[in-house]
């Protein structure tokens, strides 16, 4: 298979992000640190402002106090948004067929979302793992947008013309699949290893997994759940071909209810258009 990894790194995380996941996975959050940073870059204020202030989150109280529009949001959501900013930095790429920077961020948004929300209903520790997870499942698909153009766009041609989703063309195609792409790149940033075996696995069907991770078997079928719910609900790319049912046995499996699934749609996609802002 064709390898891109050795020949690409990725564009360092920002300060703020790396603030936040270390705030996150240290569970010492400082709010007022946070702050300090994110008060020097004036375009992400006002992001964090804007969204604070929607009426999702501010109920029709309005501040312009940017340690308060940090709590409002909470420091989960915070990193989403400034997750998304990074993916709109990305180095620049004209789109390929319907593969588009735009699409990818939100979808990845999504993803990020559903997956975060799902593991708190499970009230599993792992929540901030699926968050990341999430928001960096595809990012192997945007690093071969960005440096194998050609083969990208062979990609999404044999997706277009087989109407078969990313994962299956590459395999037909005979490249490293983004799966696999996306989480040895990771590893640069010291990303935990839950992370990055999440995202590695999330198209490999569970009896086809290796026994090292069957540990997170609950983990991989979120992300596999929540990644079909951000396609099947238009968080995704026009014209694309992938799978949109939801499977009843994958939702029993994680001891969810179709309605309670329904609910969690229902709430993420009155939020997700916010972080585009």
């Amino acid at each position: 298979m064709k390898n891109t990894n050795s020949a690409f790194v990725l564009p360092s995380l920002s300060e703020n992000i790396v603030s936040c996941l270390s705030a996150i996975y240290k569970n010492e959050i400082s709010y007022d640190a946070i702050t300090d940073k994110i008060s020097k870059d004036l375009s992400m204020f006002k992001k964090v402002l804007d969204v604070a202030n929607s009426q999702h989150y501010s109920k029709g109280i309005v501040t312009d106090d940017l340690k308060q529009a940090i709590i409002r949001l909470g420091i989960v959501n915070l990193t989403v948004l400034l997750t998304s900013e990074y993916y709109s930095k990305f180095p620049k790429f004209e789109d390929i067929g319907f593969f588009s920077l735009k699409n990818f961020n939100l979808h990845s948004v999504c993803v990020s979302k559903f997956a975060f929300e799902i593991g708190k209903l499970l009230n599993l520790s792992t929540a901030n793992d699926l968050m990341l997870a999430g928001a960096f499942h595809d990012v192997g698909l945007l690093i071969r947008a960005v440096m194998q153009r050609e083969i990208m766009q062979d990609i999404v041609n044999c997706c277009q013309a087989d109407k078969i989703n990313f994962y299956t063309a590459e395999t037909k195609l005979q490249v490293m699949t983004h799966d696999i792409l996306g989480s040895d790149l990771l590893q640069n940033w010291g990303f935990n290893q839950n992370v990055l075996n999440i995202i590695r696995f999330h198209h490999t069907k569970e009896k086809l997994r290796p026994y090292r991770v069957e540990f997170l078997n609950k983990e991989i079928n979120i992300l596999e759940l929540s990644d079909v719910l951000a396609h099947r609900f238009s968080c995704g790319f026009e014209n694309y071909h992938t799978e949109l049912r939801v499977h009843p046995m994958l939702i029993e499996r994680l001891g969810l209810s179709k309605e309670t699934v329904m609910q969690l749609v229902k709430s993420i996609s009155k939020t997700v258009p916010l972080y585009m802002i």
